[in-house]
């Protein structure tokens, strides 16, 4: 798979925008990345999540100048929302516009992310990258602009894609495709499920609205029962009754590797799950919301930390991850995907895109913390540590990516023995092996067993003989 880079983007788009416009008119570029004005009607404050108020929207990209009527744009996070004065927004066009380049979605919505609680301003942006460094499916493209708001500079910002369903997004049916977010008491929104097994909250992201009719909402929470049942049922780990026969395995797998690499401590309760109508299975992605990922959070340093092993009340979804560990399928497969991306030079990789992802935005970040003060608290729940200059925060991140992968592959090898292994009738009779019960009495492979389940070590692994 080719792999585009959000440094790429950053060069590659220039001169994208359509010439609608004159520099007369006031629209200048303040640094080198593009310089997006927000002018709402009559000058309103944006004061809504849910209501749009409508704006015309100008950017200016080099010698190019498009101007957008008819635009609306409301307010969107939850924590970024209500405790932050660096507001993220979502923005509507009236039409469908191609803000990233040919490859990327033609679409309506897009989102303008603050990335507020992250000094850095590129934990997101970095976060796409590894997810097509992975060969996920849907990766959120990104751009940094600058944004000013009815006159007032606001400071830099990431616009990306928003999370739907879209031929470049999530490419499912927008009519009959589901979509669902995991939420707690804090993100849940109308419509949710909330499961009667696990008791997670399901947030229903697709379909939309009118198209959500009560037939397609009682079969998505059909398919939420039986997954969670699925998961902690005794034939858990048969790969037709048990769990994996609801999710795309290498979507399950990709997802999870990618979430304890980014060391997010949100990653168990932001996830989104999506298929199409004529499917089965879940696939996952993409990794999302990591302003407080990378060891960014005062609640827990996630340095040498597993986000399935945290025991945090409002995470719901560590007791389907802690569910799947015990399975001896998914620990070897987390483990070998872990090696395969670690051999494919993931730490230098990421290293590097730090490094130019924060190159691109050197003179953005500069204005930006002339407005907001790089070392003063944003959020309680954002990592307490503060410096006087960007490049610290930086390094930070580097440091993270530097000890934490080595622990994580580490971590990863020790979990591949507390798997338990499926086994069928008669798959003890393997020559060269010699197998234990509990106690540590060798078993012979040629012994008759009851239909009783029984539990026994070979080759220092747990498997379960039914």
């Amino acid at each position: 798979m080719r792999l585009v880079s959000v440094r790429f983007l950053l060069v590659a788009v220039v001169g994208l925008f359509p010439l609608t416009g004159a520099k007369g008119q006031g629209y200048t570029q303040l640094t080198n990345v593009p310089t997006v004005y927000i002018e709402t009607e009559n000058g309103r404050s944006i004061t809504s999540k849910e209501q749009y108020t409508k704006c015309t929207l100008t950017i200016v990209d080099g010698d190019s100048i498009a101007t957008y009527p008819d635009t609306e744009i409301r307010g969107r996070g939850n924590s970024t929302w209500w405790n932050s004065d660096k507001k993220a927004y979502r923005i509507k066009f009236a039409t469908k516009q191609k803000l990233l380049g040919r490859h990327f979605a033609n679409a309506r919505s897009w989102t303008l992310l603050a990335n507020h609680g992250d000094k850095t301003m590129i934990r997101n942006a970095l976060t796409y990258d590894l997810g097509r460094f992975m060969g996920m499916k849907f990766c959120p493209a990104a751009r940094f602009v600058d944004v000013f708001l009815n006159g007032t500079y606001r400071g830099t910002y990431q616009l990306s894609d928003q999370v739907q369903a879209h031929k470049r997004r999530i490419d499912i049916s927008e009519e009959e495709g589901c979509i669902l977010e995991v939420a707690n008491e804090n993100s849940r929104e109308e419509p949710y499920i909330t499961s009667s097994v696990f008791r997670i909250m399901y947030n229903v992201k697709n379909p939309k609205d009118d198209a959500l009719t009560m037939q397609k909402r009682i079969a998505i929470g059909q398919w939420i029962e039986g997954m969670e049942r699925a998961v902690k049922g005794n034939d858990f780990t048969d790969p037709e009754q048990g769990y994996r026969a609801y999710f795309d395995e290498e979507d399950l797998v990709n997802w999870y590797v990618g979430a304890e690499i980014t060391g997010n401590i949100d990653a168990l309760y932001s996830i989104y799950m999506w298929k199409d109508a004529d499917e089965q299975k879940m696939h996952f992605g993409p990794l999302w919301d990591l302003d407080i990922g990378y060891d960014n959070s005062s609640e827990r340093s996630m340095l040498r930390e597993m986000e399935a092993y945290l025991g945090l009340w409002n995470r719901p979804f560590e007791q389907v991850l802690r569910r799947m560990w015990q399975d001896w399928w998914f620990a070897n497969a987390c483990a070998d995907r872990l090696n395969e991306l670690i051999a494919n030079g993931l730490q230098q990789y990421l290293l590097n895109h730090i490094d130019s992802l924060s190159a691109a935005i050197s003179q953005s970040q500069a204005q930006n913390y002339r407005v907001w003060p790089i070392n003063q608290q944003v959020f309680s729940f954002e990592k307490h540590r503060y410096y006087n200059n960007y490049q610290a925060y930086i390094n930070d991140l580097k440091d993270f990516v530097r000890v934490h992968i080595p622990y994580l592959q580490q971590a990863f090898e020790q979990r591949r023995t507390t798997g338990i292994h499926q086994m069928e009738n008669g798959e003890l009779k393997m020559e060269n092996e010699t197998i234990y019960d509990l106690s540590g009495r060798k078993v012979s492979s040629t012994r008759p067993y009851s239909n009783t389940p029984t539990i026994l070590i070979r080759n220092h692994q747990k498997i379960l003989k039914k």
